[in-house]
């Protein structure tokens, strides 16, 4: 309620504010009556004065201080009746009767439409405006708060771990992977959540939290490359060389000729050679097998065996050509429907294989908002813009 008497006489000082040139007045006639009674004073003066030296009767003398008064009388009776005095008076009031309704008929019609018992709300405990999509930020926030009285909640820190993984903030992906491990349960994607996210905390270092976990999900899933890659790091970070070398050599072997990694440990590969004192020689090759050179197209399994001999008997740049009608095929129907996740995924890949990556970054941005609402598609999505190199 102070609050409010507060307001109220802050809106009668600006109303006086206001109305100050009303309060005041204005100027009249009145400020030249002092001036006019000294003159007749003086009148007065001069006439007795003659009289004394005999100047005039005094009959005559008489005659004209009547006349001296009655022009004193006269100029008192139309200063009296002036109407700027009266406007004046009048304005006075009513700038008195303004400034003091004004605040009363405020609070009156809040007290009639407002909701003044409403308790207050805090901007930060405030939801999303109507219709507005909450932002990343306000879902996280939820997420922790959530959490921070329900610290046992193992699908809440299953929720949030791939999340902070994504947004950078990996000590504390970390430890939301280790404890959705401890209350949910081991799965593949915590496992390598809890690596990948132990691995760039610390720079690209293979930590020992890493390098089991990567043994466990090497067990769990022999045929997935991304354990064996990092382990073969850890080998380097250790000095094992030799071993490193193994590893990169049978990855190169088994991966696809075109794989967006293979630069990568073909690199890797040649520096430990050279660390070994090894002469220099061409990369392991990949297998020479159909379903990987379909792949290597970045559209598998979109193409029979059929396809791919009749592709690579075609001339250089028919080949090219045809490659390109097929990935614009492919993304005029996944404009029509877009809901196809592998679809999505050959179509990044074809187009970083081309090197069109302004064009993969465009398809994995139409893939996400395709995706909305599909938890392990978008972290499908993340991994493989990872991969690639397009994660921002």
């Amino acid at each position: 309620m102070l609050l409010w008497l507060g307001f109220a006489v802050l809106t009668a000082g600006v109303v006086a504010a206001l109305l100050r040139p009303l309060l005041v007045g204005t100027p009249t006639d009145t400020s030249l009556q002092p001036t006019g009674t000294a003159v007749y004073r003086d009148q007065l003066a001069e006439i007795e004065a003659d009289r004394a030296r005999g100047l005039i009767a005094e009959t005559e003398a008489e005659a004209a201080r009547v006349e001296i008064a009655r022009r004193l009388l006269a100029t008192a009776d139309a200063t009296k009746d002036a109407p700027g005095t009266a406007a004046s008076r009048e304005l006075r009031t009513v700038a008195t009767v303004v400034a003091a309704a004004l605040p009363v008929l405020a609070i009156a019609v809040y007290l009639a439409v407002g909701a003044p018992n409403q308790p207050g709300q805090p901007f930060a405990a405030r939801g999303p405006a109507p219709g507005a999509a909450p932002s990343v930020a306000q879902l996280v926030a939820k997420v922790e708060e959530r959490l921070r009285s329900h610290p046992e909640d193992g699908r809440g820190w299953d929720v949030i771990a791939p999340v902070y993984l994504r947004l950078g903030r990996y000590p504390e992906a970390a430890d939301a992977f280790q404890r959705a491990l401890r209350l949910v349960g081991e799965s593949t994607d915590r496992l390598a959540g809890l690596a990948e996210a132990h691995v760039l905390a610390n720079d690209g270092i293979v930590t020992e939290i890493a390098r089991k976990s990567y043994e466990r999900l090497r067990e769990l899933a022999p045929d997935r490359m991304e354990p064996r890659f990092w382990l073969a790091v850890a080998a380097e970070q250790d000095g094992r060389f030799e071993d490193a070398v193994k590893v990169y050599a049978q990855l190169l072997t088994e991966g696809e000729a075109a794989a967006p990694w293979r630069p990568m440990v073909e690199a890797r590969w040649q520096t430990m050679r050279t660390k070994l004192g090894l002469a220099t020689e061409p990369a392991p090759t990949a297998k020479k097998d159909a379903a990987p050179e379909a792949k290597s197209t970045g559209l598998a399994p979109a193409l029979a065996n059929e396809d791919v001999r009749a592709i690579q008997s075609l001339p250089d740049d028919a080949r090219k050509q045809m490659i390109e009608d097929m990935v614009a095929g492919l993304d005029k129907r996944l404009r029509d429907n877009g809901r196809d996740l592998e679809g999505w995924q050959r179509l990044i890949r074809a187009y970083t294989v081309l090197g069109r990556r302004e064009d993969a970054l465009a398809a994995l941005a139409r893939a996400r908002a395709a995706m909305t609402g599909e938890a392990q598609s978008l972290e499908a999505l993340g991994a493989l813009a990872q991969s690639l190199g397009l994660a921002s």
